[in-house]
């Protein structure tokens, strides 16, 4: 059990940067609930136009984004992405008031946050190892899996309540104003001189290059960075996947009109129960044989989602939602220790990058697979969780040796040969 005095909540700089994150992205949740009720009421078809508006622009403003975080203060670039964030949101609820929303305006603002959300989505990770010390990283990252599914289920389900309430023009008032208390908890707060960078690696990697080609290529020379990456792709395309087939399922199980909501939730519940387990208990295995088995087991419980009763099916999920978020804890930890620090902002954008672009491509699967079957896509969502764990198993189990698995600090061996 991990002594409350190590907690990364213990160290006041991290505890104010995780609050404000925290509030920033249960803003996030809230406001997309509010923007598609808006948008609901405005044109046809605005939705679907608001939806790839709202995550397209990612896969730009994430490349930006990662050489900006590694050559700027990421303090400040924080700062400067929540405050022209909470200005653009702002202008929604003025022009409600005004009369004037407009279609445009809403598929404008959508495509602002698509452009600067990577920002802070790897402006966070890129900053936790200069908030905390080496022992705390895991314990950091399972608290960042923490404050995105309290974020998730606090402002989704206050959003429904106040669009249904007060109207959706304060709710993303809030938004502005959640985006205001992070830059406030960051300009708060003094980083840099803290605890010590999680890893100390030759610098291999340049801050001063400034360039995604260097850290591309390191991806593909550490083992721990490519085979995660390829493994939380296809993960990705079978989560992608499930949240096409979870509307079919609740409509067989009888769930009503709030059915996929609650499958949905049973995921994120999941997610929220793993981190904060992980944030109690020490994790004493090997992570890199961690991360495999629990894609493996995550598989499995997909399986859940064929048996005809939903309690079975909720309980699959929740499972499914564990093994993800510890997967992702794991995964972060073993990606700080794999890299050098001055390039976490490059690495966490185009990581995040990949993992926001492979969704869709599910869902698209699922279109397809459909057409024979539930049964059908819920295998190839299996295999695409299962079979890439199995394909860098031995990979993983070798490149985990170079690594402490109990609290993700530094390598047990580093030197420039150990990144060829």
């Amino acid at each position: 059990m991990i002594d409350k005095s190590e907690s990364p909540l213990s160290n006041a700089a991290f505890r104010r940067v995780w609050i404000g994150a925290t509030v920033s992205a249960a803003g996030d949740a809230a406001s997309w609930v509010a923007l598609v009720a808006y948008a609901l009421g405005l044109a046809h078809g605005s939705v679907a136009i608001l939806a790839v508006l709202y995550t397209a622009p990612v896969a730009v403003g994430g490349l930006v984004a990662g050489w900006a975080l590694d050559r700027y203060d990421r303090r400040w670039l924080l700062v400067g992405d929540s405050l022209v964030r909470a200005a653009v949101f702002g202008t929604v609820p003025l022009a409600a008031v005004w009369g004037g929303l407009t279609a445009v305006q809403l598929y404008m603002v959508a495509g602002v946050y698509g452009l600067l959300k990577m920002t802070s989505l790897a402006g966070f990770p890129a900053l936790i190892p200069e908030l905390v010390a080496p022992g705390q990283l895991m314990a950091a990252n399972a608290l960042e899996s923490v404050s995105f599914g309290i974020a998730g289920l606090v402002g989704a389900v206050g959003a429904g309540v106040a669009v249904a309430t007060v109207g959706a023009g304060y709710v993303v008032a809030f938004d502005v104003l959640s985006y205001v208390i992070f830059a406030l908890c960051l300009l708060g707060t003094r980083i840099g001189a803290g605890p010590a960078r999680a890893v100390t690696r030759p610098a291999t990697v340049s801050r001063r290059g400034g360039g995604l080609g260097p850290v591309l290529r390191l991806m593909v020379r550490e083992p721990v960075l490519r085979d995660t990456t390829f493994m939380f792709a296809l993960f990705n395309i079978g989560e992608g996947a499930l949240l096409v087939v979870l509307p079919e399922r609740a409509v067989e199980y009888g769930l009503g009109a709030g059915g996929y909501g609650y499958l949905v939730a049973a995921v994120t519940g999941g997610e929220l129960l793993a981190a904060l387990v992980l944030l109690r208990w020490s994790w004493r295995p090997s992570l890199t044989r961690s991360v495999v088995l629990a894609s493996l087991v995550a598989a499995m419980a997909v399986l859940a989602v064929l048996v005809p009763s939903p309690w079975v099916a909720v309980v699959g999920l929740v499972g499914l939602g564990g093994c993800a978020a510890a997967m992702t804890t794991w995964a972060q930890t073993l990606r700080m220790a794999a890299a050098p620090s001055d390039v976490h902002g490059r690495l966490f954008a185009v990581l995040r990058t990949l993992m926001q672009a492979t969704p869709p491509l599910g869902a698209g699967l699922a279109a397809l697979t459909l057409r024979d079957g539930v049964a059908a896509t819920v295998l190839a969502i299996c295999a695409l969780m299962a079979m890439p764990a199995l394909a860098f198993a031995r990979d993983l189990a070798a490149a985990g040796a170079r690594y402490r698995a109990a609290d993700g600090r530094t390598p047990d061996r580093v030197g420039a040969g150990d990144q060829a």
